[in-house]
């Protein structure tokens, strides 16, 4: 998942994953949704979000990938779906 990819994502798309991410909304399920462009959907719990880990896990597999911080989250291809 962490793969680089050019980010195709607004600029707009791009601030509200880093808000999601500083924010840790209330989602149904609790998790934190994201896409890629070719990667498909993850998603993040907050209990790693409030620990300052940014792990996204695939929503398709055992996949889990960590990310040093939202830049390179977001350089990597993933926004907040």
């Amino acid at each position: 998942m962490t793969t680089q990819a050019s980010n195709t994502w607004s600029d707009s798309l791009q601030q509200q994953t880093r808000e999601a991410i500083e924010q840790i909304p209330v989602t149904l399920d609790g998790n934190i949704h994201f896409k890629h462009p070719t990667l498909g959907y993850a998603f993040a719990t907050p209990d790693d979000l409030m620990n300052a880990t940014l792990m996204l896990r695939s929503k398709t597999g055992g996949d889990a990938h960590r990310f040093a911080d939202v830049d390179a989250l977001l350089a990597a291809g993933w926004a907040v779906d």
